[in-house]
């Protein structure tokens, strides 16, 4: 449990947590090992926003075949394959702009920033537009998390003794 002692150690295993994981697991990190929320907040916000552009110089290389990257074709093919086998994936895309917020927002398996700004390129939102309908669903996405988190930890408490 030193690992977790500092307050450096929970912000560089949260930055490693995001990146590995995903928001849901960071934010749900932070929220279990009490990091402040003006300190968790930004951070996450912060790192989903430094992704989508890296997303989209990649995305924009490997379309134009100039710069191949496999693992980001096949991941979009595989979100693709997985958006077109399930129904609610159909749903949320149908919604438009605001499906694309709640597709970056809901801590789902197969939801996040990367899928959004996948969806993102293919529907051509523009980097301007993609940007902010994919922050949008990241600034909910960490409500969501939060209110899923404490009202687990809640509810936990109610019927811990």
């Amino acid at each position: 449990m030193e690992l977790m002692a500092g307050q450096g150690n929970s912000f560089l295993l949260f930055t490693v947590i995001h990146f590995a994981l995903g928001r849901s697991f960071s934010v749900l990190f932070a929220i279990l090992n009490q990091m402040p929320v003006v300190l968790y907040f930004p951070m996450a916000l912060l790192y989903d926003y430094v992704q989508i552009p890296i997303y989209g110089i990649i995305l924009e290389k490997s379309s134009k075949r100039f710069f191949p990257v496999r693992w980001l074709q096949k991941k979009a093919d595989r979100i693709l394959t997985y958006m077109n086998e399930r129904p609610l994936f159909k749903k949320i895309l149908a919604l438009g702009d605001v499906g694309l917020i709640l597709l970056s927002a809901l801590p789902i398996r197969g939801f996040g920033i990367l899928s959004g700004s996948i969806v993102s390129f293919f529907l051509k939102k523009g980097k301007a537009r993609g940007t902010i309908l994919l922050m949008t669903g990241s600034f909910l996405g960490i409500f969501i998390i939060m209110g899923i988190t404490k009202g687990v930890i809640w509810i936990w408490n109610l019927f811990s003794f």
